[in-house]
C-alpha cells in the first residue's frame, strides 16, 4: 500500500478550545428568562409590603430598604447577565459563562432572602 504525499495527509484535529461554541447563547438566554421572572416576582412582593402594612409604614424605614433591595436586585443580576452574554463565544469560556449565568438568578433569590430576614428582624 502506498503512502499519500504529505500535502494530502489528513491529520487528526485536537480540540484547543478556540473553536466557536454553537450553543453558547443557550445558557445566558435561559438565565435571562429565569432572572427576569424572579425579578418581577421579587419586585411585586417587595412593593406589596407597603400594601400589607398600610399607613403604619409611613415612619418606618422600610421604604428605603425596599428601594435599596430592589436596586441591588436589579444591578447585581444585570451585571452577571451582561458578563455571561459578553464573554467570547468560544468553548474555553463555556464554564465561566455557565457560572455567571447560574449566579444571576441566584443573586435575585439571595437578595430576596436577605430582604425577608431584615423584615423579620425589624
Amino acid at each position: 500500500m502506498q503512502q499519500m504525499p504529505s500535502p494530502y495527509r489528513v491529520e487528526p484535529s485536537r480540540p484547543t478550545g478556540d473553536e466557536r461554541d454553537r450553543h453558547a447563547f443557550a445558557t445566558p438566554a435561559i438565565s435571562t428568562v429565569v432572572t427576569l421572572a424572579g425579578g418581577f416576582v421579587f419586585g411585586w412582593l417587595a412593593i406589596m409590603t407597603f400594601v400589607v402594612c398600610g399607613s403604619s409604614c409611613d415612619s418606618d424605614p422600610a421604604g428605603s430598604v425596599i428601594f435599596t433591595a430592589c436596586t441591588w436586585s436589579l444591578v447585581a443580576p444585570v451585571m452577571l447577565l451582561l458578563i455571561s452574554w459578553l464573554l467570547p463565544w468560544r468553548r474555553r469560556y463555556s464554564g465561566a459563562r455557565l457560572g455567571f449565568a447560574i449566579l444571576a438568578p441566584l443573586s435575585v433569590g439571595a437578595i430576596y432572602v436577605l430582604f425577608n430576614v431584615w423584615l423579620v428582624l425589624t
